[in-house]
């Protein structure tokens, strides 16, 4: 799978809400920032899933990628992200191992 298949997959898995699918496409090693109002650092799998189901407890948001670009190496990719209710954000993921290693999210609404 390259990682482009995987990240639709990670993505898929989100959507869906299939949080065993989607733990699976990340690294031990993981760290995620988040850049919205403030800026948030969230390391390690544990937190990270804590984070994103408590972003999604009670709402039944799906969002869509608009675009993707592939570092020449394929280890970055730069999706440009929409939720249904048009929030817009820009994610950088870098892959490690076949695997999510970091996550750059910067919300642009």
């Amino acid at each position: 799978m390259t990682h482009k298949e995987a990240l639709e997959a990670f993505f898929k898995a989100e959507n869906e809400r299939h949080w065993e699918a989607y733990q699976q496409s990340l690294h031990s090693e993981l760290s995620w920032r988040l850049f919205n109002k403030e800026e948030k650092k969230i390391v390690g799998i544990q937190d990270y899933m804590q984070v994103i189901k408590n972003a999604y407890a009670n709402i039944d948001i799906r969002f869509s990628c608009l675009d993707m670009r592939i570092s020449g190496d394929e280890n970055r990719i730069v999706a440009y992200l929409t939720n249904d209710s048009g929030a817009r954000s820009l994610d950088i993921f870098d892959f490690k191992e076949g695997l999510i290693y970091k996550e750059y999210e910067f919300i642009l609404d």
